[in-house]
């Protein structure tokens, strides 16, 4: 897998950061945001991620993010 690569399919950046491709597919929309950690280009059916902002998520996580978790876990738990 090229590294370098700018855009990565979901079973790609699903490789990358160690993270299920059911689970990103899960939380588009929610913890991941169209037009930042993930695009649809030209009409493609499958989107494409960002590799830059999903190693900005791992790597520092906002409260954002935390408060979409808790949200999250709290639907479940019903």
């Amino acid at each position: 897998m090229n590294i370098e690569s700018k855009y990565l399919s979901t079973s790609k950046i699903s490789r990358m950061v160690d993270i299920n491709e059911r689970w990103l597919r899960e939380h588009q929309g929610t913890i991941f945001k169209e037009g930042v950690h993930y695009y649809y280009p030209n009409g493609f059916k499958n989107c494409r991620w960002n590799v830059s902002a999903m190693i900005e998520w791992i790597e520092n996580p906002n409260e954002e993010s935390n408060i979409a978790d808790e949200i999250l876990s709290n639907i479940c738990v019903i």
